[in-house]
């Protein structure tokens, strides 16, 4: 476990537990808006606003790195990995949502969330949680009893976010058209395309970062991205990370993975409303062929890389390190980025 990347798990919380023999709660199944939760990966196709999951509550989590591993609606981002049962997400008597096993007594059933290893087993009448491979319960586990029924929320704070914060002299002077300022933390890229690079390369890692963009007078979102295992020195020649709160419907006819946390052209990322004129906060996560992508705590991507192997990740799968590049996309863009950490795995 020594290469893994500890967190602190948080299980909010193993509720509705009652003494052997009281009456279990009533479960109720929860409707999932499916192109929401699932979007469609075919081009021209625009994903509505999921709606109803369980954000991180408060700005202050946010600002401290926690991201949710279960959105309060779908089992986006878990996989079944033992067990006669299946996974469903249902609602108990005090509106609480949860996942849970598809049966209400004799559990067997192991599902795993398949980017942070997290492990959920409901066996019998215990229901345990084990620490992934990637993410780590810290040398706690948790469990329940089949009283308990579901887990209503899996909240995880990677350590990424006690590393400094990376400044100015971490990044190389921007090339291309674009303007960078730095200003008390805060880098903003405006004036054309272009980009600043990371002065060290990397290949798995997590990197949570806060963005603003501010909204323009004409009412159209404002266009950047970050690229990660870029090619050094090249522009933008890597895997892009949206940012793009509103697109415009036409350009979701040009492109899959057009909204914030999607990767541009490779994989649509769920919308979770990020407005422009308003702090918002990603974490990126890549290991190996595997990317997984956090917007306001809310997983939105959740993808592996399938293509051959190629330098350069326009056109295939790139497993070794590459720069982080900041993206100026054109004159009449301004986008800021603030408390920038980033941690190899």
């Amino acid at each position: 476990m020594s290469r893994c990347l500890p967190l602190v798990l948080l299980l909010l919380p193993l509720i509705g537990c009652q003494p052997p023999g009281a009456t279990l709660p009533t479960l109720r199944p929860v409707k999932v808006d499916e192109a929401a939760a699932y979007p469609s990966q075919e081009p021209g196709i625009k994903p509505p606003i999921l709606t109803g999951f369980l954000p991180p509550h408060t700005k202050s989590l946010l600002a401290d790195g926690y991201v949710q591993l279960f959105d309060g609606t779908s089992t986006y981002g878990w996989i079944k990995t033992g067990g006669k049962d299946s996974l469903s997400v249902k609602e108990n008597d005090s509106s609480h949502r949860g996942l849970t096993s598809d049966k209400t007594t004799d559990w067997d059933l192991m599902v795993e969330h398949r980017f942070a290893g997290i492990r959920l087993q409901f066996e019998g009448d215990e229901l345990t949680v084990s620490e992934g491979n990637i993410f780590n319960t810290s040398g706690h586990s948790f469990s329940g009893t089949k009283n308990s029924r579901i887990v209503t929320g899996i909240r995880v704070r990677p350590h990424v976010h006690i590393l400094p914060v990376l400044t100015e002299s971490d990044w190389k002077p921007v090339a291309g058209a674009s303007e960078a300022k730095w200003s008390d933390g805060v880098l903003e890229l405006t004036g054309g395309v272009g980009m600043v690079e990371s002065v060290k390369e990397y290949g798995d890692f997590i990197l949570q970062l806060e963005y603003f963009t501010p909204v323009r007078p004409d009412g159209e979102g404002i266009n950047s991205g970050l690229f990660f295992r870029c090619i050094p020195g090249e522009m933008l020649n890597g895997y892009k990370c949206q940012i793009f709160n509103s697109p415009p419907d036409e350009y979701y006819a040009r492109f899959i993975g057009a909204d914030t946390g999607g990767i541009l052209r490779q994989h649509v990322g769920r919308n979770v409303g990020a407005k422009d004129g308003e702090w918002n906060y990603l974490t990126i996560a890549a290991r190996g062929a595997d990317v997984a992508i956090w917007v306001n705590g809310i997983q939105v991507t959740d993808w592996t890389d399938k293509r051959a192997e190629h330098d350069n990740p326009r056109n295939g799968k790139r497993l070794q390190p590459g720069t982080i590049q900041l993206q100026g996309h054109d004159p009449e863009m301004t986008i800021l980025f603030r408390n920038m950490r980033i941690a190899e795995m």
